[in-house]
């Protein structure tokens, strides 16, 4: 169905009416309603070179009336300020003027800053001094929102600890209009991850998942974040591979003074505290998150594949015996959830100009998960199988930070930044119930232990030179590598026929059912940019040139063997039946592994390992000017050369080229109107594009254990084309509280879509397919505000609180092989509402926090059924999350926390032609936690 822009403005005029009122009364009152209480600045001015007190110095507010003179002991203080940042003024006759900047006022407290004037010589010089600002405060995020050149928004680090954040999702999903699919993949104004981008300090990253464009934020540890910026709309200056959003992670910065921070925390989660845990012999470094070589393929297999033609059956016997008998599962007591963190940090001041900083972080966590699982699949003739299942969840986590920085004279900064995560799910899964297909009841068992870590390098610059009126250049070297490593994932079947249940369940003997699968996923990122911006007028208020390029290169290698266990004798039936009724560390004893009962091949396809790259090089230029005082515009155009390169072979061998390259000229424009110091006024267009993913356009066909299906890649696969609509009302009306509501509109061309159909054999399978095109429009609308103007009572309450309402339509066409159940529906993975709220209460002079926050994102859906299947649709959920600290003496604090208060069951449906039916559901329970922080 064709939507034309009548269709659009109609919702979004639904959808804003219910707003009007109560903007409306916001602009007329906001000077009032969001008025707060006030702070002071206090301090004493002395004598640089003898330490006198100064008497009757001038010390006064820039840009207000406010100010004080110095009483006979050097001493001032200003009162009744509004919380926030100013710069104050010193003067004194016959000493240098001094302007000391970005001082922070907070509500109830007295700053305290006390300055030593320099006398003056011949000149009487104006000295400024520029105090470092905190950049992981909330003021400090909403003065970078402020003043963006684009609409972005963004979370602190200040808020990421009063959110109780463990990761980046847990950031994320409190941001607007972001959504957590998978627990580590965001969807950002109901666009998926195909849409949005991921860069860390200015560089961007490889992607952490052999199936997805998509960054797993949940290898990313929160304590290791100053801030996380995500921008809406796209400037020339940053890649255009997003319409989403551009999620920006920026690592702590080194701090003015030597710190430290240790925290530790322990908790557990109510699934198991009454439960035995189970799992199965791993290796002696899995507390690590790596593998030591337990899992490894055995040192007896070469490279050349297992199989009758190149092996005699003695030989494969013995490759099967060379595999550990490692199948079985033990219980035990899980341990408790666990974490910890060290940072340090300091600074050197060498010189009045030249600063060596540094920062150093390493935290690690263990937790287990038990979750409570139903899965089922339908097709037209009915339900295909309907499983209740268990998954016993081991994660561990372990990251590190070193940052260096060096800044020498005031105009120049190099910095050399590093991460490190390594992550691991080691899993045990178990799903009993009917597989009607077959006629069978099945006990199914998937042991897997999957280890992921990303480590990033970044040489990062940023200089100035007093040329053409002043000419700033920054730029980057960045190497960044992510493994994705997946050894010896197990899966075995037990059945019996449904038609005679009194049968004892026998172990299945088939090379496809019984297997042991291994994966290898290396992906490099290699970048390089420069940026250089100019004022070819001396005028301060003069347009400002950007120009600047960058060339990065994405590299992955990925290779997967699967082995099955299969019948030695070669019959139809096993030759010792009532082995096949054992237990299966029985079956696999080493008298029974031999050319008659139990031998092994392999079954890994031709198809099962690709290499691949692609290049991009882009250029842009980009112009920065006040029009008429009041308007900013920015605008200007980005150059993008790529290409995709994909070597593969398909199921008979025969080779897979894959071979794309595309130049797209990218436009931008961004245009603020200030309407007065609080109140922005935003409108933005712009052209932006998606790539496939390489995991995308591979031919490579593997069964996933957890989901229980097939995932299939399409090699002809187009990159998407955006054009990106915005328009955005913001009201800052005091330090750390805002007022936001975003409308935007994206036409989609050629848009990439996940698809669920059956394979040959009738198994469920996740492919990707071009869609002709698609609309995503809605509303966005943001508060931040402090509760005091309601009463003095609520002085130390603050509300957050963000909506997002999404509506999209995507036209799709049926071909030979992919017919479609609805031609007209919404975006794959797009919810129609995305709702974040939480209530905060922070008194500083006793240290008491405590947080209350609320989550709830709409129904999506989750897969796109073709030929005969329906869509699968996840259902909403509401989350809610509550946590406390107290600040003990003057360095300890202990917090508590409680996540998913509520518990409630996480529902997949599945459309089918009797109704919806429920396609999967997990039960995960709540977690509780207890931690002691010292900060020094």
């Amino acid at each position: 169905m064709n939507y034309k822009l009548n269709n659009v403005l109609s919702f979004l005029k639904m959808k804003l009416k219910s707003f009007n009122l109560l903007l409306t009364l916001i602009l007329l009152s906001h000077a009032s309603l969001f008025g707060q209480g006030k702070g002071s600045i206090a301090g004493k001015i002395t004598d640089r070179n003898n330490n006198e007190a100064l008497i009757g110095t001038n010390v006064l507010i820039v840009g207000t009336t406010f100010g004080a003179s110095t009483d006979i002991d050097g001493n001032f203080i200003i009162k009744n300020l509004e919380s926030g940042s100013y710069s104050i003024k010193i003067s004194y006759i016959s000493y240098k003027t001094t302007v000391i900047e970005n001082v922070m006022v907070k509500t109830g407290e007295t700053t305290k800053i006390d300055v030593s004037l320099e006398p003056a010589t011949t000149e009487l010089d104006e000295v400024v001094i520029t105090a470092e600002a905190l950049k992981n405060t909330e003021y400090n995020v909403l003065k970078i929102q402020k003043n963006s050149s684009s609409i972005v928004d963004g979370i602190s680090g200040e808020m990421i600890k009063k959110n109780n954040a463990s990761d980046g999702s847990d950031v994320l999903k409190r941001m607007t209009g972001v959504t957590i699919s998978e627990g580590k993949y965001a969807f950002i104004r109901g666009v998926g991850d195909r849409y949005n981008n991921t860069m860390l300090n200015g560089a961007s990253l490889p992607s952490t998942d052999p199936e997805k464009k998509s960054f797993s934020y949940d290898i990313f540890p929160a304590s290791l974040v100053e801030n996380v910026i995500t921008a809406k709309t796209f400037t020339p200056d940053k890649p255009a591979d997003f319409s989403g959003g551009l999620v920006q992670i920026n690592t702590i910065e080194f701090p003015n003074k030597f710190t430290l921070d240790l925290s530790l925390n322990s908790g557990y989660n109510s699934n198991i505290t009454t439960k035995n845990f189970h799992s199965y012999n791993g290796g002696s470094s899995d507390f690590l998150g790596v593998d030591d070589g337990t899992r490894n393929i055995p040192d007896i297999i070469g490279s050349t594949r297992l199989s009758r033609g190149t092996y005699s059956d003695q030989e494969l016997a013995n490759i099967a015996a060379s595999f550990g008998n490692n199948w079985n599962i033990t219980s035990f007591k899980a341990p408790a959830n666990s974490s910890f963190k060290l940072t340090i940090g300091d600074k050197f001041d060498f010189s009045n100009e030249d600063v060596l900083g540094f920062v150093a972080s390493v935290n690690y966590s263990s937790s287990s998960d038990f979750i409570e699982k139903q899965k089922n699949f339908y097709d037209y003739t009915g339900e295909r199988y309907s499983y209740n299942g268990t998954n016993y969840l081991q994660s561990i986590m372990l990251g590190g930070l070193i940052n260096v920085s060096f800044k020498f004279n005031s105009t120049n900064k190099i910095s050399f930044k590093n991460v490190f995560n390594q992550n691991s799910d080691d899993e045990t899964l178990q799903y009993l119930g009917n597989y009607r297909y077959a006629g069978q009841y099945r006990e199914i068992t998937s042991l897997r232990f999957v280890s992921r870590s990303i480590r990033s390098h970044q040489l990062i610059g940023e200089n100035f030179f007093n040329v053409l009126n002043g000419l700033n250049m920054n730029w980057g070297l960045s190497y960044s590598r992510s493994d994705r490593s997946e050894p010896d994932g197990r899966r075995y079947i037990y059945a019996k026929s449904l038609d005679t249940p009194e049968e004892n369940l026998r172990f299945l003997l088939d090379q496809s059912i019984s297997t042991r699968f291994y994966s290898e996923l290396e992906d490099n990122d290699y970048s390089l940019n420069t940026n250089f911006t100019i004022k070819p007028f001396e005028n301060p208020s003069s347009p400002k040139f950007s120009f600047g390029i960058l060339a990065n290169r994405k590299a992955r290698v990925f290779d997967a063997r699967m082995f099955g266990f299969r019948n030695g004798a070669r019959g139809d039936f096993f030759a010792e039946d009532s082995i096949l009724q054992l237990s299966v560390d029985k079956i696999f004893q080493p008298e029974n592994i031999n050319q008659t009962f139990v031998t092994i091949t392999e079954i890994t396809k031709p198809s099962d390992s690709y290499d691949s790259d692609q290049k991009v090089y882009a250029g842009y230029m980009m112009f920065d000017a006040s029009l008429f005082e009041q308007f900013r515009l920015v605008t200007g155009v980005r150059y993008e050369y790529s290409n995709q390169n994909l070597a593969s072979q398909t199921i008979t061998g025969e080779g897979v080229d894959v071979h794309t390259f595309y130049r797209d000229w990218l436009p931008s424009v961004n245009l603020t109107y200030l309407f007065d110091q609080q109140i922005n006024f935003r409108l933005a267009y712009s052209t932006t594009l998606a790539r496939p993913e390489f995991r995308e356009i591979a031919p490579f066909t593997y069964f996933d254990f957890v989901t229980n299906e097939l995932v299939k890649g399409n090699p002809g696969l187009k990159r998407s084309l955006i054009n990106n609509y915005d328009l955005r009302f913001e009201l800052f009306p005091n330090p750390g509280e805002l007022l936001a509501v975003s409308v935007f509109y994206k036409k989609f061309q050629n848009p990439i879509e996940q698809i669920l159909t059956a394979s040959s054999g009738n198994e469920p399978t996740r492919s990707y397919t071009n869609a002709i095109d698609a609309t995503n429009y809605g509303v966005e609308i943001e508060v931040r505000k402090n509760l005091n103007f309601i009463s003095h009572i609520f002085q130390n309450m603050s509300f957050v609180g963000n909506l997002t309402l999404i509506k999209s339509r995507i036209k799709v066409e049926n071909t030979g092989s992919n017919n479609f159940q609805d031609n007209d529906r919404p975006l794959q993975g797009q919810a129609d509402y995305v709702f974040n709220a939480g209530l905060y209460y922070d008194n500083l002079p006793i240290g008491f926090n405590a947080s209350l926050v609320y989550n709830k994102v709409g129904q999506r859906i989750s897969a796109v059924g073709v030929n005969d299947l329906g869509d699968i649709i996840e259902k909403p959920i509401d989350l809610i999350d509550f946590s406390i600290s107290k600040k003990l003496f003057d360095n300890f604090t202990v917090k508590a926390s409680v996540k998913d208060l509520l518990n409630q069951d996480k529902i997949f449906i599945q459309q089918t032609v009797s109704g919806d039916r429920v396609a999967e559901l997990n039960r995960s329970g709540r977690v509780f936690s207890l931690g002691l922080s010292y900060q020094l």
